[in-house]
């Protein structure tokens, strides 16, 4: 999205919103500013569509956030697993342990990918008592997977330049990033 395009959106907006109407022109380039900083990496077309359905859905001015979380779920609908069917497919991978190789590892869900981490993890939880596994394992499971697919909406959020940005700081940092 450019900026006449913005300058089009926040029209749009101010036609439906007295709030955004009364902004001086000094708030009103600070707004656009923004929101071309945080929304110019999407297409004008899905800003436009998600402002719309925002404006359908909500009485109140959409926020950037707003926007960047309808027009995400316009073109990656969120079809991630429950925790209890993801915690099925690590069951499963658990039982099957410890015979597992990196090829099957590779086959699981991401967001049960990285509550093992790798391979090993899943060969040494086939190693402990089934008991523990249904309880203990189950419940740490359940907890950090809820973590794991909010951490992953949350970044999705985010522009692009703004998750290339983080990932060379934790490449420089050396440290991992989050969502990997």
């Amino acid at each position: 999205m450019n900026r006449q395009e913005t300058i089009q959106v926040i029209t749009l907006l101010a036609g439906n919103y007295n709030s955004i109407a009364e902004k001086d022109k000094t708030q009103k380039q600070l707004m656009i500013n923004t929101w071309l900083e945080c929304l110019g990496d999407l297409d004008y077309r899905l800003v436009l569509e998600s402002v719309k359905k925002t404006m359908i859905t909500s009485p109140y001015p959409p926020t950037i956030a707003d926007i960047r979380k309808n027009a995400i779920e316009m073109i990656k609908p969120t079809t991630s697993k429950t925790a209890i069917e993801a915690w099925n497919e690590a069951y499963s991978m658990i039982c099957k342990g410890t015979y597992m190789e990196e090829e099957e590892f590779e086959k699981a869900s991401p967001e049960v990918k990285k509550f093992f981490g790798n391979v090993r993890q899943v060969r040494e939880l086939a190693q402990t008592n089934t008991d523990v596994v249904n309880s203990v394992t189950k419940g740490q499971f359940l907890k950090q997977y809820e973590v794991i697919v909010n951490r992953e909406k949350e970044q999705k959020l985010l522009p692009q330049s703004m998750q290339d940005f983080t990932k060379k700081l934790a490449e420089r940092m050396d440290i991992k990033q989050i969502g990997e």
